[in-house]
């Protein structure tokens, strides 16, 4: 995954959407005798460990996907691949999988500024026991799905989760971005699927975490911060000089949200003339056109349930797409005065794409968020503006997965 981040520290996984007095580390069990045996083996060293719960793979030369294909060859158990060595070529310093019958959840963590085989060590380990209590539920699929917290599930419309991965970007002392990304599904028919991208993102300053007790940040107050999300055709040029480049499905954009004073959206399809899939009401999905009273903007039978509403007056936040690329919208928020709170934001972004394959797999597409997170310190005043980029292949089809896309080599 091609990556344009400044000053950004670290970028792990995490769960979805914490409270702003809640600790990035609340999930934290270091009795667990799992997590703590995985942290023992985060070494500077080469290291290579497989038994029947976990397999470790440190400081090799295994690459990314070889890893990936590795995990879906393999049995339900713990992944982990990790470096401490920046020379050692992957996109991450260390990538978590729990694989289950029912499906893969994935972490990752990334160290950007410092370069220092024991600091990144001691970050891989301070980020297996921020997980411990996922980690340690691995032998029981019905906890590991209730401590991902993952969304419910409407079996008339979307289907909930059909992937989602989780991460948080660092930024040194200054405070941090969690965001989790989950796509939902519907299949309408033979020839259309809608999908929903949602992402939580919540914009932790250090004067939070470090108020939480988390080691490592200053008095950072919270003012301003963005996050954009484009939604494109993917590609693969894996094989570009034997076979050419493959394409995956077009998406067409057809909803966003929230956004301020929202109304009523039909969804009509772009593949198919003259069909309408539904309505995207401010409470949610409908498959009819039935509303609330002489609230038009409500409907009544609402199959698939979310909100489109700003609700919140502090901080202010604007929604818009962008004047040069209508499939990217933009959410930007910005505190009266500096704040000692996080800021929650959870953006959706639904877009149709056909049901039938392409070059790639029914499913597959690209998916750039672009963040902003401004920061100020009031003693020696300092204000911090942190931006990132992440590009990623996402796979919502017959493969689930979201990882680096890589300028398409995928």
């Amino acid at each position: 995954m091609k990556r344009r981040i400044r000053r950004i520290s670290l970028i792990l996984t995490f769960l979805m959407f914490i409270s702003s007095n809640s600790s990035i580390f609340a999930m934290a069990n270091s009795d667990n005798d799992m997590a703590s045996e995985l942290v023992n083996h985060i070494v500077v060293e080469e290291n290579m460990v497989i038994n029947d719960s976990y397999e470790v793979y440190g400081n090799t030369d295994m690459s990314d996907k070889e890893f990936r294909d590795l995990v879906n060859r393999g049995d339900n158990k713990i992944y982990l691949h990790y470096r401490t060595d920046k020379d050692i070529d992957l996109p991450y310093d260390a990538l978590l999988k729990i694989k289950t019958s029912a499906k893969t959840y994935s972490f990752e963590y990334l160290e950007m500024e410092d370069t220092q085989a024991d600091i990144i060590c001691s970050g891989i380990q301070d980020f297996l026991r921020n997980y411990s209590g996922v980690i340690n539920a691995v032998h029981s699929e019905q906890d590991v799905a209730s401590t991902i917290a993952m969304a419910s599930e409407v079996p008339t419309t979307f289907i909930s989760c059909v992937v989602q991965k989780e991460f948080v970007m660092r930024f040194g002392n200054k405070g941090y971005i969690i965001y989790n990304i989950a796509v939902s599904r519907y299949t309408v028919d033979s020839e259309s699927i809608l999908y929903i991208v949602t992402v939580n993102s919540s914009f932790v300053p250090g004067i939070v975490a470090k108020n939480n007790d988390e080691d490592g940040y200053a008095n950072f107050k919270n003012q301003e911060g963005y996050v954009h999300m484009t939604v494109e055709q993917a590609y693969d040029a894996t094989q570009e000089y034997e076979y050419g480049i493959r394409w995956g499905n077009i998406p067409y954009k057809k909803d966003y949200w929230p956004i301020n004073g929202p109304n009523k959206v039909a969804i009509t399809s772009t593949i198919q003339t003259g069909v309408t899939f539904g309505f995207s009401f401010e409470n949610g999905f409908s498959l009819d056109d039935v509303s609330v009273g002489l609230n038009f903007s409500r409907g009544a039978n609402i199959a698939y349930e979310y909100s489109k509403t700003i609700e919140k007056e502090e901080p202010a936040v604007t929604v818009q797409t962008n004047s040069s690329n209508l499939a990217k919208c933009e959410w930007y928020y910005e505190y009266a005065e500096n704040a000692s709170e996080t800021y929650h934001q959870q953006t959706n972004y639904m877009f149709e794409m056909s049901n039938s394959r392409n070059g790639m797999f029914i499913g597959d597409f690209r998916l750039k968020l672009d963040y902003k997170f401004v920061v100020h310190r009031d003693f020696w005043p300092t204000t911090s503006e942190n931006v990132g980029s992440v590009d990623l292949i996402v796979r919502a089809g017959e493969y689930n997965d979201i990882y680096d896309f890589a300028d398409g080599m995928v």
